[in-house]
């Protein structure tokens, strides 16, 4: 099939998106005779099983583009490429078969009780990704008028997205929740894009792809969002390097400000501090570092959490998790305890000064594809002095809901060790694990059981919890 032959038949199947799949002889001829290229079966011989069966193993052959691979999320790089028209068209019929056979799918499962709602886990994740591309392509880009089917191969390529103002909203929401420097840049740009008729050429592959509405589900559209406001500032050529390699350890400082990707180790420690907050997968804004130019992106070296949950741990979790302690015949007013804050002693003296960032040394041991990141660490100031705390691990915070009408008995069987932050200064290492740049720099450390929780009574100012989670 050529474009043209392609682009007609996704706007019938444009059209009749929320209409019924009925099995016709000329929807049947035009499967196996324009689209599959079998004209071996009889019309009216093939089922809807074999016709799912046939389209999925075309979608599975290695020809085609695999979506389920974040990097080729970027749908924009396909059909606006000036170097060549090939990518436009292998993605458009791709679209096409995607289109074809979701058709039939949502068709056979509303004749059939077997696969309720279960057809789709049953497909290859490869074409199950098409299947879903298909439909936000058919939902999201209109094709009625003639400028997608003329400029699809140029850099002046007009798009016709029904949700780009929605998503300009979005990129205004955004920016307005991150506090994003110059807004007045972005209130501009957005105010000129939404009084154009299409989606113009001027933005980067991800921003186009987001203000199209041709979004996947996954981690990019955290990195289409951050695309957005960044085509909208004022930014050096190449200041943002790297930025596309997508690596979950990435921030970015734009002026006075950084912002973290969710899942990095910083961003989950300064996300504690006030004003920070945590919208599209970016938090921010944060404080500002010196070590960095005032537009650069960087990449965070960590090191992967070596505690794994064990099987016995899996085995005992509801016992040892049980508020009543562990089953048993009867149980004693005397092995519980009530554990109350003590709001007498707040700490207040703890505040944040800045970001540390330095090359990871020679000798450290780590690969070669590392060495272009940077080690960062966290300068506290506490009565009159500065402590570098190191990020050195990449672990995880889980947050649980507030106690209500507390507070409540706790079983003296659960060991745990309750401390201030400003006790952290001192005794900065627990289980052997130091967070200071020199791990002689711990200070002194006590010996606890296995299963000993350690109590951080981080309450009061929030730079007390941006130490609690360094730490």
């Amino acid at each position: 099939m050529d474009i043209t032959q392609i682009l007609e038949r996704l706007k019938v199947l444009q059209g009749e998106y929320e209409t019924p799949f009925t099995e016709s002889s000329g929807e049947e001829a035009f499967l196996y005779g324009d689209i599959l290229f079998d004209p071996s079966p009889t019309i009216g011989s093939r089922t809807l099983e074999q016709d799912i069966d046939a389209i999925s193993s075309l979608l599975n052959d290695p020809v085609w583009i695999d979506f389920s691979k974040p990097e080729r999320q970027f749908l924009a790089r396909y059909y606006a490429d000036e170097a060549s028209d090939a990518p436009a068209e292998v993605f458009l019929h791709q679209v096409l078969l995607g289109a074809e056979l979701d058709r039939r799918i949502c068709s056979y499962m509303s004749q059939s009780q077997q696969y309720t709602n279960n057809l789709m886990s049953t497909l290859p994740l490869k074409v199950a990704w098409s299947v879903t591309l298909s439909r936000k392509f058919i939902q999201h880009i209109s094709l009625d008028t003639p400028e997608f089917a003329t400029a699809i191969f140029s850099k002046s390529l007009i798009l016709t997205s029904r949700s780009k103002l929605s998503h300009l909203e979005r990129i205004l929401e955004v920016g307005y929740a991150l506090k994003w420097p110059l807004m007045y840049r972005v209130e501009d740009r957005v105010r000129q894009e939404s009084k154009s008729d299409g989606i113009r050429c001027l933005w980067s592959d991800p921003s186009l792809t987001f203000l199209s509405g041709v979004v996947l589900p996954g981690p990019t559209a955290s990195w289409m969002a951050m695309s957005c406001l960044l085509d909208c500032s004022p930014v050096t050529q190449g200041a943002l390097c790297g930025f596309d390699e997508m690596d979950p350890q990435t921030g970015i400082q734009y002026l006075a400000n950084t912002y973290w990707y969710w899942e990095s180790i910083v961003g989950k420690v300064l996300g504690a501090m006030h004003g920070s907050r945590s919208v599209a997968g970016w938090i921010g804004p944060c404080i500002y570092t010196h070590d960095l130019e005032r537009i650069q992106c960087l990449h965070i070296l960590v090191k992967p959490v070596t505690e794994r949950m064990r099987k016995r741990d899996l085995h005992t979790i509801a016992c040892r998790s049980d508020p009543t302690g562990f089953p048993r015949a009867s149980y004693l007013v005397d092995d519980y305890e009530l554990v109350e804050p003590d709001f007498q002693r707040i700490i207040d003296s703890v505040r944040v000064e800045k970001l540390t960032l330095r090359s990871p040394l020679p000798d450290a041991g780590y690969e070669c594809r590392d060495l272009g990141k940077s080690e960062v660490a966290v300068q506290v100031a506490f009565e009159g002095a500065s402590y570098p705390v190191r990020l050195s691990y990449d672990v995880s915070f889980v947050a649980a809901a507030a106690c209500w009408a507390g507070p409540h008995l706790l079983f003296s069987g659960f060991l745990y060790k309750a401390v201030t932050v400003d006790q952290l200064i001192n005794n900065h290492a627990w289980a052997g694990v130091s967070a200071y740049h020199d791990p002689t720099e711990a200070g002194s450390t006590e010996d606890y059981e296995e299963d000993t929780v350690l109590l951080i009574e981080a309450y009061g100012c929030a730079d007390n919890a941006v130490l609690a989670r360094a730490w």
